[in-house]
């Protein structure tokens, strides 16, 4: 397979110091930190330590007080902030749609600004609403209040991809929709960021979320201190100090399984049927393969039901129905995600979907157990050198004296 061209670009936040009136210290002090182009960087740390500032600089919702904010190559703290913002996608909580627009219009709002025609602009929002897993057809004329939460901030992502920025700051994306919703949109960032390699930056509380989805973690402590930054594998096998150690709290160990991804390990292959067909035809494959279960696919090769022996042997054709709560997760998914959904599934194993929730084979709680046991001690041997960051206002450069006698 060919490598997927990076279309993110580089940001580097350059001595940002935010100074805010009435306070005695900054809630950013001297933060010099690289976010390298293409990967998605996590910003974690207690409740008011400055990393929800540190991202609202970035596109100048909040001015820095002092510093430069450089986006590939170009320093933009002096650069029209609307025409900035215009060229990074922003996502919050619950998506941040305009209630009294379609979810089309909501979408092209961007490239409307830009200029867009509406054609293109009508081509971009199917091509948008496609990639974030919804249907053009059934959603661009919905208004939010005819979608569920995990849809709603389906459509702010697909909104903050709109002109196809280099650019994506998240602030807590999906710190408000409930467990299996944010697993599945977890699992819908991580594919998208396969396909376009954008730039992420994304705030959050939730450590977990920020081991699974990060390429970097920025661990901040007060004013923006960046206490680690560094992968999710070396946080968890060598956290910089006690602070970090508190903050990854108890389970360490148990937070390994969110390093390594399904798409990482082997899936078992399964007998595939189709909508329309006999069931009798899919039962003989079921028994002559030694299965226990069909999965059965749309068009689109998305699946749809995961029928056994019994369900299959008491139906005549098997309809097009989907089933809500068919066990699957995506390939980008972590094996504790997978693990969660394995636990709830009567097959004690889940479906994997790769692009597009294309139907990828089957993984159970066997592959995994072995897939724990080879990656022991796999931290340790991380060895890429890691981004940039430090505070000056923190970590003032080290003058050396020079020793008496010495020239």
């Amino acid at each position: 397979m060919l490598p997927v061209e990076v279309t993110g670009a580089s940001i580097l936040l350059d001595h940002v110091t935010k100074r805010f009136p009435g306070q005695l210290k900054p809630a950013v002090d001297g933060l010099t930190m690289e976010i390298p182009a293409g990967k998605i960087v996590m910003l974690v740390g207690p409740s008011g330590c400055g990393k929800t500032t540190t991202l609202k600089m970035i596109n100048r919702l909040i001015e820095p007080s002092e510093g430069r904010i450089v986006v590939d190559g170009d320093d933009v703290t002096d650069m029209n902030g609307d025409e900035l913002r215009r060229g990074i996608g922003y996502v919050i909580q619950a998506g941040g749609l305009f209630p009294h627009m379609t979810v089309a219009t909501n979408i092209g709002i961007v490239p409307k600004m830009l200029g867009w025609d509406r054609a293109r602009i009508a081509a971009r929002v199917d091509e948008l609403l496609e990639l974030v897993s919804l249907d053009p057809a059934l959603y661009r004329n919905r208004y939010p209040k005819e979608l569920s939460g995990g849809q709603q901030q389906r459509v702010g992502v697909a909104r903050a991809l709109a002109a196809d920025p280099p650019v994506l700051l998240m602030d807590e994306p999906f710190g408000a929709v409930d467990p299996i919703t944010r697993l599945r949109l977890q699992d819908e960032l991580l594919s998208i960021q396969e396909e376009l390699q954008k730039t992420i930056v994304c705030v959050t509380h939730d450590f977990d979320e920020a081991v699974k989805l990060g390429d970097w973690i920025a661990i901040f402590n007060e004013g923006a201190q960046l206490v680690q930054y560094d992968t999710p594998e070396r946080i968890l096998g060598d956290p910089a100090n006690e602070f970090v150690e508190n903050f990854i709290g108890s389970g360490a160990g148990l937070k390994q399984l969110t390093l390594t991804r399904v798409a990482e390990v082997g899936l078992a292959e399964a007998v595939v049927g189709k909508p329309g067909e006999k069931a009798a035809a899919v039962l003989s494959r079921v028994t002559t393969a030694g299965h226990g279960h069909a999965v059965i696919v749309d068009d689109r090769q998305r699946p749809i039901q995961w029928l056994s022996r019994r369900q299959l042997a008491r139906l005549d054709t098997i309809d097009s129905s989907p089933d809500p709560k068919l066990p699957v997760v995506g390939h980008r998914a972590t094996l504790n995600d997978a693990l969660d959904t394995m636990l709830v599934s009567s097959a004690g194993a889940a479906l994997v979907t790769g692009r597009r929730d294309m139907f990828k084979g089957v993984i159970d709680v066997n592959t995994i157990m072995e897939a724990i046991t080879k990656a022991q001690g796999a931290a340790a041997e991380v060895s890429a050198d890691a981004p940039v960051g430090l505070n000056t206002g923190v970590f003032p450069s080290p003058i050396v004296a020079e020793e008496p006698g010495q020239p």
